[in-house]
């Protein structure tokens, strides 16, 4: 007898189902996708029991004739592509052509649809067993789209699922991505009878994200637009001080010429981290939304049952868009500016493409509106750190200055870190890390993982210094150090850098790799909290730090300065 049988068409079914509807929120962003690729310009989402009672989702889309609507429900049916070659062209949102059949596999479904020439609606209804015609209705034009019961005959899929409350939650991150890339586009969502939601049709991204992520804080974004190559990028980044504990917050879209797709992709997480190299403490997340548009051809959108994953044709060249853009940008912005009328904050919508040859442009390439600066991250210092007055150093760690009516507190480690951060990776770009031979190279012992990322990198650490070799197993073998190490332990910087670049793990791209091993040589090389500065010695620290790019945040995340404005300090004393 033959152990091997072909599973029944219902068990197919509902196997094939779980790959795109995880949950209520799958449900709505399938359903939502739809409204959109039919013109919708209004979406209406209600739920009842987080969805796992009852969904409806209602657009003024274009809506589908009874053949059609009945049709939908077959199997890879769709009405986006007729060829397997022009599956690298798709420009919409949803074309796979399982969602229908698959919520229908799992629940109980009635569409209701008009097209604006017919007097009527279309109504069909399917479940598990198939998809029937079910008459006429009245309705305005668009699609209705209810699904009740959602996992009610499989009770074992149905157990895993969470609260009410959490599915509620998972509802409004789906819809909340999907509303970031359609500004244009009316958003409502209800549960349980209460408005939960409500985004009615703005401008742009950034009117958009204002809704979405509160006006102060996207009022803070950064806007970022460059072209190269075919590639274009729009981006929104928030200042480094303000990041979450999970990626939740960095969202990314792919367009292929049409409809931006959000998509959970590594390589873009990986860029965006990239890009705020060096301002982000470990396991904190940016705030940060990127669009980027590719030619068709260029992005394998189909490799995912649920659309959530990408495959990029040239992967280097979208990491060498974004992360230069990136980093450029966030530098610019985080630069000390002197006293002066503030940059004006435009949407993206209104800065033209960069195109390399008109136009002012800052150091990536980014087209400046003429006049324009991009907009200012940083305001402890507007006039320069040397501007301000030393007053005194408190706990033997944090210097107390006054400058433009405010009180600046600086962690001195974590301000010449950044200056000896700064230092090292322009001499390690030119080739050129000053180092000093050992008259006795030195044996250190390090942890299997610590070595095999050792030796991966071996070239990472020579270049910044740090000559060496295996020798034997878990050993390094330690022939020349930094100059800036002069004086200081440098068996526990090896061990220091080793573990960071066993954290970052063995495949990490040579760059990263590097600023990570030079991080940690300035966080070694530096004064220390505990230490005692003299004012000339302060004074030397300012000046230092009016000379570097970025000097708002060592190169560990950490922030170099905080303020207190003249207004908070008379509130504390009540004036």
């Amino acid at each position: 007898m033959s152990r091997i049988a072909v599973l029944p068409p219902d068990v197919q079914a509902q196997i094939a189902a779980g790959e795109v509807i995880e949950r209520p929120a799958s449900v709505v962003k399938e359903l939502v996708e739809n409204a959109l690729d039919a013109g919708a310009r209004s979406v209406d989402v209600r739920l009842a029991g987080g969805g796992l009672e009852r969904i409806v989702v209602r657009d003024d889309g274009e809506g589908m004739t009874a053949g059609d609507a009945l049709l939908a429900f077959a199997r890879h049916a769709t009405s986006k592509l007729v060829r397997a070659e022009e599956l690298a062209g798709v420009t919409t949102l949803g074309f796979r052509g399982e969602a229908l059949p698959s919520i229908a596999a799992v629940a109980r479904v009635r569409v209701t649809t008009r097209l604006a020439a017919e007097p009527a609606a279309s109504v069909v209804e399917a479940d598990a067993g198939g998809a029937r015609a079910a008459g006429v209705a009245g309705a305005p034009p668009g699609t209705a789209v209810e699904v009740e019961g959602l996992f009610g005959a499989t009770p074992a899929r149905r157990k895993f699922l969470r609260t009410p409350a959490t599915e509620l939650a998972h509802v409004v991150d789906a819809l909340t991505r999907l509303a970031a890339a359609v500004p244009a586009v009316g958003f409502r969502l209800e549960h349980d009878g209460r408005e939960v939601l409500a985004l009615p049709p703005v401008r742009d991204e950034r009117q958009r994200l204002g809704q979405l992520l509160g006006r102060e804080r996207a009022g803070s974004l950064v806007a970022v637009e460059v072209e190269r190559g075919g590639l274009g990028l729009r981006a929104f980044l928030a200042p480094p001080r303000e990041t979450v504990g999970s990626a939740r917050l960095v969202w990314t879209y792919v367009g292929l010429g049409g409809a931006y797709r959000w998509t959970r992709d590594r390589l873009l997480l990986r860029a965006v981290l990239d890009g705020y190299e060096s301002l982000l403490m470990h396991g904190r997340y940016p705030v940060a939304v990127l669009f980027l548009r590719f030619p068709p051809g260029e992005a394998d959108v189909n490799v995912h049952p649920a659309k959530l994953e990408v495959r990029f044709r040239q992967p280097g060249a979208v990491h060498q868009l974004v992360v230069p853009a990136l980093r450029a940008r966030l530098a610019a912005a985080l630069r000390p500016e002197p006293a002066a009328a503030p940059a004006e904050v435009r949407p993206a919508s209104e800065v033209r493409p960069a195109s390399y040859d008109d136009g002012p442009r800052d150091g990536a390439g980014l087209a400046l509106e003429e006049g324009s600066a991009p907009p200012a991250l940083w305001s402890a210092a507007p006039a320069g750190f040397a501007s301000l007055r030393f007053i005194g150093q408190i706990f033997e760690g944090y210097l107390v200055c006054e400058g433009n009516g405010r009180v600046v507190l600086i962690d001195q480690h974590a301000a010449h870190e950044r200056v000896a951060f700064e230092r090292l990776r322009g001499e390690h770009a030119r080739g050129a890390v000053a180092r000093d031979p050992l008259l006795v190279p030195e044996t250190i012992e390090l942890p299997a993982a610590h070595a095999a990322a050792v030796a991966e990198h071996a070239e990472v650490l020579a270049a910044a210094g740090l000559e060496g070799e295996p020798f034997g197993e878990g050993t390094f073998l330690l022939r020349t150090v930094p100059r800036l190490l002069r004086g200081r332990d440098a068996g526990a910087v090896v061990r220091a850098v080793a573990r960071e670049l066993a954290e970052e793990g063995a495949s990490a791209a040579a760059e990263r790799a590097a600023d990570a091993a030079l991080a940690t040589l300035a966080c070694h090389s530096v004064v220390r909290v505990g230490e005692r500065l003299d004012p000339a010695e302060v004074r030397a620290l300012l000046a230092a730090m009016d000379g570097v790019d970025v000097a708002a945040h060592c190169p560990h995340g950490r922030p170099v300065a905080v303020t207190l404005e003249r207004g908070q300090v008379e509130a504390l004393f009540k004036r």
